[in-house]
């Protein structure tokens, strides 16, 4: 009866230490990459639609040198994979470039295609994990690998939901501003969750469409929250009288209705 007992007591404690897996891919995520090599560079690469290939749902990268809108990102949720299709030599090929159900001590055969690290690295292992709470308030697992081959000198990094802090497509790079270039800022639904500010001031929106679409969102749900004058006193809306208009998205409008 005992040993029963202890059975059930552990049931639930094992439930509460999981954590919600947090997707990769969505219509409206950009990343921003920074190099330095010859004065600093940052370039960006963002989801721009997407397309149905074999049977499969792939999301469209573009941006940076992935303007060509050939290479192609696909998640299984439910196993917590991350896929890239790409063009080599005239064929379309797939190689697995995350796996984010990997535990301490796993392995996993890499793949970077297209990027200036080895192609084939062959298997990296996972070092150690960390649960990070990023900008958003949201936690995130973080992956350490290095590979298991002497010949290779790399030390990756991952985050779910996000990928590589290298190249999205070297995710067996080591994180190099100096290099190939390191993620300086990760926008979600254009909003900041991951930023990296050694090399760069700020982070911003680049990518136009995402902005204006996200605006436009914003100011049409948007609630007038109060109106106040110049000294900050509440008031109502009158004609020909500088006032400021708070909403409860933060925003502020400073404006004049002339009659």
């Amino acid at each position: 009866m005992k040993k029963l007992l202890l059975v059930l007591l552990c049931v639930p404690l094992m439930t509460l230490s999981q954590q919600t897996y947090n997707e990769m891919l969505t219509h409206d995520i950009e990343w921003q990459l920074t190099s330095c090599n010859n004065g600093c560079i940052t370039d960006v690469y963002f989801i721009d639609g997407d397309t149905i290939y074999n049977g499969y749902n792939y999301f469209i990268l573009n941006g940076y040198h992935f303007i060509s809108k050939t290479f192609w990102l696909r998640e299984d949720i439910q196993n917590q994979t991350v896929y890239m299709s790409f063009v080599y030599n005239n064929i379309r090929k797939e190689v697995l470039l995350y796996d984010f159900d990997l535990g301490i001590g796993d392995s996993i055969n890499i793949s970077n295609p297209i990027s200036p690290f080895v192609t084939n690295p062959g298997y990296y292992i996972v070092d150690s994990l960390v649960s990070l709470e990023l900008q958003n308030g949201l936690y995130y697992e973080v992956f350490y690998l290095s590979s298991s081959s002497v010949n290779i000198n790399e030390s990756a990094v991952w985050i779910e939901g996000i990928g590589s802090l290298s190249l999205i497509n070297a995710p067996g790079g080591t994180p190099n501003v100096n290099g190939p270039g390191k993620l300086s800022c990760y926008f979600n639904k254009g909003d900041l969750v991951y930023s990296q500010l050694d090399s760069i001031n700020t982070c911003i929106l680049v990518n136009q469409v995402t902005s204006t679409e996200l605006l436009n969102s914003r100011i049409n749900n948007r609630k007038l929250i109060n109106v106040v004058d110049i000294l900050g006193r509440k008031t109502t809306p009158v004609s020909n009288i500088l006032l400021f208009y708070n909403y409860n998205d933060g925003t502020v409008e400073k404006k004049i209705i002339i009659e």
